[in-house]
């Protein structure tokens, strides 16, 4: 360290006002609670017969459509047009962009009233 350094004594003041520190007594004490190497190896194992599992599950499923696209979409409009719907969700666009006028018109102050009526 340069002794002639603005902050030099300032620096070696710290320095040794914490060259104890840290001290083993400062340390936190070991855990007691940790489960036992063949718990833990236990554990590890249900975890990756589990995630055997999911990857097993995963590779089950058909990521791709079928032949013929127009099919599949027609099958999937028939399920949909036989669940039933809230009549929020049945509303038309326009419908749905009426409504949010609307509560655009109720959200404008009022005009301002006039101090010599």
């Amino acid at each position: 360290m340069d002794p002639q350094a603005p902050l030099s004594d300032r620096i070696q003041h710290l320095v040794d006002a914490n060259r104890e520190y840290p001290r083993w007594a400062d340390f936190p004490a070991a855990p007691t609670d940790v489960p036992a190497p063949g718990v833990i190896a236990t554990r590890v194992a249900g975890l990756d017969q589990t995630g055997q599992a999911v990857s097993q599950s995963a590779a089950a499923i058909d990521w791709t459509f079928v032949d013929d696209p127009d099919a599949w979409a027609a099958s999937v409009r028939g399920r949909v047009a036989g669940a039933r719907m809230s009549l929020a969700t049945a509303r038309t666009a326009a419908e749905i962009e009426a409504f949010a006028q609307s509560l655009r018109e109720r959200a404008e102050p009022p005009p301002p009233i006039d101090p010599r009526q």
